[in-house]
């Protein structure tokens, strides 16, 4: 037998969005923070070399940080939209059942 409680899933969509959210709001303060104003690498070669290849670097994992924010979100959505879609199916078909549909 499967029991499936829908506020229980529910519910872990909603932490899950919670989730989400708080990386979206971290990623934002580290961009902020690595890509803000200032130039700590200095102004000489060795410094503009530097910082080519770490704001490439950087780029590169905001992008995949953000597309994590993503996923989490997506997820956070799925699961909430799928604990809707059992409970209505389950719901209909005790209707049938009771109903004497076939």
């Amino acid at each position: 037998m499967i029991v499936f409680d829908t506020d229980v899933v529910v519910s872990a969509g909603s932490a899950l969005a919670g989730v989400a959210q708080r990386m979206a709001d971290d990623v934002a303060v580290l961009e902020n923070t690595v890509a803000g104003s200032g130039n700590p690498w200095g102004d000489d070669e060795s410094g503009s070399t530097f910082a080519i290849a770490y704001q490439a670097v950087l780029g590169h994992a905001l992008g995949a940080l953000g597309s994590y924010v993503q996923q989490m979100g997506d997820a956070a959505l799925s699961l909430t939209l799928q604990a809707h879609a059992v409970a209505s199916a389950d719901q209909a078909s005790a209707f049938e059942i009771s109903a004497g549909v076939t």
